[in-house]
């Protein structure tokens, strides 16, 4: 059992690494002069893991992946989010951030909601877990074992997000990240709306 969960603590960490949706968006944030913008996003990133964690333990994600109108449904859904969200970067440019909480311009539940339905629609993440609970556990596997795997690629996840937060928050980067935020908002909104297009057209 322990020779699973480090393999699939090493594909989960390298899969981590490969920019994606959940990556751009949380550089977006991680560009605003507000430090707290970054977390909230991320705390809904771990939030719609989570969920997935819970639909692959049930055995729902399974369900979804097998049929095509509902994984299709899923997969649209997820790449008219991640241009929509792309467009919003194209045109945010630069923002002003003030340093007194009170103005700050962002919003919480915003960025919390933008993390949990770009995770929850990310079509990548649903495989990942169809991969896990469908090929690597076996219907015999006993429900702690399950409950073992499920909570170390959470914890796993939620480390390796904090520490690119923390990354970012560093002064240097914080720095460079807040004086390029217009070219940052553009790249990163530019390959938000290329991953959506390839999500969306994909097979």
């Amino acid at each position: 059992m322990y020779e699973i969960i480090v393999s699939l603590l090493i594909i989960n960490f390298f899969g981590m690494l490969s920019p994606g949706p959940d990556m751009m968006l949380v550089l977006k944030y991680g560009s605003l002069s507000a430090k707290r913008a970054a977390w909230y996003c991320v705390g809904g990133i771990i939030s719609g893991l989570a969920v997935h964690i819970m639909l692959g333990l049930f055995g729902i994600s399974f369900l979804i992946s097998s049929n095509p109108m509902l994984f299709n449904v899923v997969r649209w859904f997820g790449a008219g989010y991640l241009i929509y969200i792309g467009i919003k970067s194209l045109r945010a440019g630069q923002s002003d951030i003030a340093v007194d909480t009170s103005s700050l311009d962002f919003s919480p539940r915003k960025a919390y909601l933008d993390g949990l339905l770009c995770n929850l629609l990310n079509p990548k993440i649903l495989m990942f877990m169809v991969a896990v609970f469908s090929q690597v556990i076996a219907p015999e596997t006993p429900t702690s074992d399950k409950l073992l795997i499920s909570l170390s690629i959470f914890l796993e996840t939620a480390v390796l997000w904090s520490c690119f937060i923390i990354l970012l928050n560093r002064g240097s980067l914080k720095q460079m990240l807040n004086r390029y935020q217009d070219k940052i908002n553009k790249a990163t909104g530019g390959l938000l709306i290329t991953l959506g297009g390839f999500i969306g057209l994909s097979n």
